[in-house]
């Protein structure tokens, strides 16, 4: 697997991820030993940079990554979040440590090497800024050697590009702002990449709509994104993979991306991701012809 650089943390990692959100499958309700699976399975592709969350699948996603990393010979780049358990979250530097606290032993690890903030959205940010606030409770964890680098995850773009302007994150976990159906993370990756941040593009399946759960999602579509799914779809389906896998080749088609995540709910899923990476990048012209079906939902930052 080709290999990029994570920005100011120096690492390079694999350009595929995992993500945790879909380990029990799209109904959350696979076997425990299926998600371990998965993530083994990823492992030995050379996946070694995996992303879940404090809630992702009932908080159950740390306990089956903790499981299945464990006696696992080589080095992988684990990464959380902070922010959505309890629901009315915060955002003080108590919470974040308690949060961070419960994840490592969720995780069964001494430290994790990426705590992100999760979703937060406007008024917060002087709540995650203030003294006593997340940020501290980031700085304090990094301090202490349970985290290594911290970073802001969202698709408020707005709301990202003043995160990214305080210098505080190392990282920025951007979704469903830079896929094949919208492209308007461009100038905020610019910022960010700036600033030596590592961008990690989640989803680019927008949520499956472009993979598994395609015919739930399309259906709920109004009729002009249905009709531009339909004719990305048509365009790229003479691909290697089709469509799932261009997409993933269309998200890895910006060198200011560091890695991009496969949420697979299955090990054929991260299969489709790997090997996408491993194709040729997607050509020019199928990338400005993408470029082009989404510039109606490119949003200029506010």
């Amino acid at each position: 697997m080709r290999r990029r650089r994570l920005g100011r943390t120096g690492i390079e990692v694999g350009e595929v991820g995992l993500g945790g959100a879909w380990l029990l499958g799209r109904e959350g309700n696979e076997a425990e030993a299926h998600g371990i699976a998965i993530v083994r399975h990823a492992l030995s592709l050379g996946v070694d940079f995996i992303d879940t969350a404090e809630c992702y699948i009932g908080s159950r996603s740390e306990r089956i990554i903790g499981k299945a990393l464990r006696d696992h010979p080589g080095s992988v780049v684990l990464g959380t979040k902070v922010g959505h358990i309890p629901e009315a979250f915060d955002w003080s530097s108590e919470a974040v440590i308690d949060s961070c606290l419960a994840s490592l032993e969720r995780l069964a690890v001494p430290a994790v090497d990426i705590l992100h903030l999760h979703t937060p959205a406007e008024p917060l940010l002087e709540s995650l800024t203030r003294n006593g606030g997340a940020l501290d409770g980031l700085r304090t964890l990094r301090d202490r050697g349970l985290v290594r680098w911290f970073g802001i995850t969202g698709r408020d773009l707005g709301f990202l590009r003043r995160c990214v302007d305080t210098d505080a994150f190392d990282t920025l976990l951007v979704f469903q702002r830079w896929d094949l159906l919208e492209q308007s993370a461009l100038v905020l990756f610019n910022e960010a990449r700036s600033r030596d941040m590592g961008i990690i593009a989640a989803s680019p399946l927008r949520l499956g709509l472009f993979g598994s759960a395609r015919p739930a999602l399309l259906s709920s579509l109004d009729a002009s994104d249905r009709d531009q799914v339909l004719t990305l779809e048509a365009l790229l389906a003479d691909e290697p993979g089709g469509v799932p896998a261009a997409a993933i080749r269309f998200v890895l088609s910006s060198t200011q991306v560091s890695v991009v995540l496969s949420g697979a709910s299955s090990a054929s899923e991260i299969d489709t991701a790997v090997k996408a990476a491993a194709e040729p990048p997607l050509r020019q012209e199928f990338i400005d012809a993408v470029v082009k079906l989404g510039a109606g939902r490119v949003r200029a930052l506010p």
